[in-house]
Parts: structure tokens; C-alpha cells; sequence
């Protein structure tokens, strides 16, 4: 199972605990931890505040906010999945973490008007159907102060290095249809300001990945071919030579490609 295919319906897969398994791997890598830090950095939380973490996951994202919050206030993660949230909960024991944990649906999030004092939610809005219905959510929620943190992807900044260009062009653009909404990130800092937001900001994040089974894995290059293949946009032949080309480079030692995305902030006055 393709990560971008999973999110959007954790408890419907064939194997909810390889998505698990993803995550923590993830997680585990230097520029996901600058992404954590970065957006609980911008979160600006304060003692006693209440804050949420929209599509908690396995839910240290809000271990790591209760502790900034203190026992006076309420770190809290919301995931649809019923897979996640039991492994966050497992989690939070284990640590003995005071945070909580709520399955909810990013649509219909069960708090009441303007009644927490900060939010995030990363890689989330990528997957979701209705990113910007679900960024109203988090908005009507949000308390008057409070700031809202996204960290969101962008396969528009998807960059591999190949001899065909334009092949690699062509791929890119399948990659990045294959999510539901593949290059929200660039697209955040609008929809804040749309929304009435103050003090929006937008930091873009690049990483370089020298792993081709990375990119292979997290993105189905196969998959991806075959799709533009089929729709006529590549050859079959010049599709399997881009593909080698990449391997080649691998073996090689000098396989490149770049991936990114945006942290967008702002506060609901």
C-alpha cells in the first residue's frame, strides 16, 4: 500500500499497521524532526493553553505539546482512524503522557466554537478531499488568539534528476496527481489569508534524497509509470529507460531528486 493512498482510510486498508510502520520511519528522519520542532515552535503554546493536533497519527506529536502545556492544560489528538488512535493511546501509557486522544473526523471536529487555543496538523489536508471545507473546521474551532500551524507537502517541488527531462517532468506531474490534493502546500497561504488570518507566514522546507528506494517506495514510481503509459504520455520503451536511467544512477552512487513543502501559521483574531 502506497502511503498516499492510505491515509485517507487508514481502517480500510488490507494492513493499517504497514501505514504504522511508515510513520514511525518517517518520523525517525532529520527532516521530519525539523519539521515537529519548527511547527510546535510556531504553535507559540503556553501553560494552561488547550491545544489540538488534527490527524494525530500515533499521536508523540501531542505527547511532545502536553508537555510544553503543563497538567493545567489539554493536549489533544484527533485521528478518523480507530488503528491510530489505539496506538497513540498504547503510546501516551507507555510514556505516561498526559495526553489525550479522540477519534474525529477533520470535518466535524468534536469541539465547540472558537475553544482551543492552538492547532496542527501536518500531512493531513493532503489527503483530505475537501482541504479547504477542513480548513474551515479548524478555523471555527480555533479560539480568538489562537494560531493555526500547518505543515503540508508539495509535489509540485518534487525534482528528480534524470537525462530525459521532460519524462521527468511528465512523471512528476503523475506523482503529484495521485494525492488528493498533491500540491497544497504552496496553496496554504491563501487559503489563510482567505480566511481572515493575521500574521501568516509561510516557510518553505526542501530535502534531498539520495535513496531511490525511498522515492520508489513512498511515491510508486511503478505505479506512476505504468499510469502515464496508459494514458499515452510516455512510450512504453522511453517509460522503462527514464526508469533505468534512475537505477543507473543509483548504482552509481549519484542518484538526486528533492522533495518539499510549506509550514504556513496564523492567527484567528
Amino acid at each position: 500500500m502506497s502511503p498516499r493512498r492510505g491515509f485517507d482510510a487508514v481502517d480500510r486498508t488490507t494492513d493499517p499497521d504497514n501505514l504504522v510502520t511508515y510513520l514511525d520511519a518517517v518520523r525517525r528522519t532529520g527532516f521530519f524532526e525539523e519539521v515537529k520542532r519548527r511547527t510546535l515552535t510556531a504553535m507559540e503554546l503556553r501553560q494552561g493553553d488547550t491545544a489540538v493536533d488534527v490527524g494525530c497519527g500515533t499521536g508523540e506529536d501531542v505527547s511532545a505539546m502536553a508537555s510544553l502545556i503543563s497538567a493545567k492544560g489539554r493536549a489533544i489528538g484527533v485521528d478518523i482512524s480507530a488503528t491510530m488512535i489505539a496506538k497513540a493511546l498504547q503510546r501516551a501509557r507507555d510514556a505516561r503522557s498526559p495526553a489525550m486522544f479522540v477519534q474525529g473526523d477533520v470535518f466535524a471536529l468534536p469541539f465547540a466554537d472558537a475553544s482551543v487555543d492552538a492547532i496542527r496538523a501536518e500531512r493531513v489536508l493532503q489527503h483530505t478531499r475537501n482541504a479547504n471545507a477542513a480548513f474551515q473546521e479548524m478555523v471555527r474551532v480555533a479560539n480568538h488568539g489562537a494560531r493555526i500551524v500547518i505543515w503540508e507537502g508539495d509535489l509540485d517541488l518534487f525534482v528528480v534528476d534524470a537525462p530525459d527531462y521532460e519524462a521527468s517532468r511528465v512523471v512528476q506531474r503523475a506523482v503529484c496527481d495521485q494525492f488528493l490534493n498533491g500540491a497544497i502546500g504552496h496553496r496554504l497561504y491563501g487559503m489563510f489569508v482567505h480566511a481572515g488570518l493575521t500574521d501568516v507566514r509561510s516557510l518553505p522546507l526542501l530535502r534531498p534524497v539520495m535513496d531511490l528506494s525511498l522515492i520508489e517506495s513512498a511515491f510508486d514510481l511503478s505505479m506512476c509509470l505504468a499510469l502515464v503509459v496508459s494514458r499515452g504520455l510516455l512510450e512504453p520503451e522511453r517509460a522503462d529507460r527514464w526508469m533505468e536511467s534512475l537505477r543507473t544512477a543509483s548504482r552509481n552512487s549519484h542518484f538526486f531528486s528533492v522533495i518539499g513543502g510549506f509550514i504556513t501559521s496564523g492567527r484567528k483574531d
